[in-house]
């Protein structure tokens, strides 16, 4: 039994549905793992580098 094609929205890739993002809910995502990965963890690990970056160095410069 050949499994069910799904395209994701980002990158137009016709894709078996168990390589699209899977929610909570059990229902899929249109969006595959690989460009979920690109638009939305990567950015977000990258915003919480950056804003612990900014910590070290404000609490750097408020040492007397």
């Amino acid at each position: 039994m050949e499994e069910e094609m799904m395209q994701c929205m980002k990158c137009g890739a016709w894709l078996p549905r168990s390589k699209l993002e899977l929610m909570k809910t059990g229902t899929r995502r249109r969006v595959c793992n690989h460009c979920k990965w690109l638009y939305y963890v990567k950015p977000s690990r990258d915003r919480a580098i950056l804003r612990e970056l900014e910590q070290k160095h404000r609490f750097r410069l408020s040492k007397p």
